[in-house]
């Protein structure tokens, strides 16, 4: 059987750590490793995810992603389909773009997700 006192000795030497006269300057110095690059690793990984997500928004618009998808669906609410026809017809005298108007919508969800996800990365920042 073990020795309590020896244990309680044991385990209150364990609990503190050694104190070291430079502590605080290995500390800082860990601390503006760490810190060094954030910024700019931030700024570059948000300029690729931009640019990533352009080229996704102008590769799903350019393939007629919506279109291709109501064909591929067998049965379809022709009257829809008609109000949306007129509405891009209408949309393409403004917009000189060859989509659809679901891809337009696709194109504003994308928009509105990654400024949720702005706005929560600057709420965790404060």
């Amino acid at each position: 059987m073990a020795d309590r006192d020896f244990d309680a000795q044991l385990s209150r030497l364990f609990a503190d750590p050694p104190a070291f006269p430079d502590a605080e300057a290995f500390h800082a110095r860990v601390e503006s490793r760490l810190d060094r690059g954030w910024t700019l690793r931030r700024l570059a990984i948000g300029a690729a995810g931009g640019v990533a997500g352009l080229f996704a928004v102008v590769q799903l618009i350019t393939s007629r992603f919506a279109t291709d998808l109501r064909h591929a669906s067998s049965e379809g609410v022709s009257g829809v389909d008609l109000g949306v026809d007129k509405l891009m017809a209408q949309v393409n005298q403004f917009v000189a773009t060859p989509a659809s108007v679901e891809t337009l919508w696709l194109g504003a969800a994308l928009a509105a997700i990654a400024l949720t996800f702005a706005v929560t990365r600057l709420v965790e920042e404060f």
